[in-house]
């Protein structure tokens, strides 16, 4: 591991905090603000929440995930948001969670990996998640998510 890099491992449940890690008793404010925005990211994914949750958000974000026709999908900001709000309006998104969950943070950047389980119309479906996350005045910003689901 380089000097100056942090690696946290924890998993995060739909509508709970990070469990804490053996790392986290030696935690710095940073390393707590990056697994608070974590919690975040799961704990807000909720119909009634999903405003507070787009704030955790850059508002340049970049979203890509790969289609199964090959091609790659990327979306920003309000487009992202506003898939998620529909699908929780109509009843098609349950909610997500994440498993396996490192954290590795930077000066003012980090990046967060993940397996997660998203639950949509009464499915879940397994993936992988990949956040990059910038500090500015206000904080940590979620400035880009890549992810894909697993195969069936």
């Amino acid at each position: 591991m380089k000097t100056g890099t942090v690696i946290l491992t924890a998993t995060v449940a739909f509508l709970s905090c990070a469990v804490p890690s053996p790392l986290a008793a030696a935690a710095t404010t940073a390393e707590e603000a990056l697994r608070a925005v974590v919690a975040d990211y799961v704990g807000l994914y909720r119909a009634d929440t999903l405003e507070r949750w787009k704030e955790l958000f850059h508002p340049g974000l970049t979203v890509a995930d790969p289609r199964p026709d090959g091609t790659v999908r990327v979306r920003g900001l309000e487009e992202f948001y506003a898939v998620q709000k529909s699908g929780f309006a109509a009843g098609r998104i349950g909610g997500e969670r994440l498993e396996n969950v490192r954290i590795e943070a930077g000066r003012r950047i980090a990046r967060v990996t993940a397996d997660f389980i998203f639950t949509g119309e009464g499915t879940d479906s397994r993936g992988k998640l990949g956040l990059h996350l910038v500090q500015d005045g206000a904080g940590w910003k979620i400035a880009a998510i890549v992810f894909s689901y697993d195969r069936p």
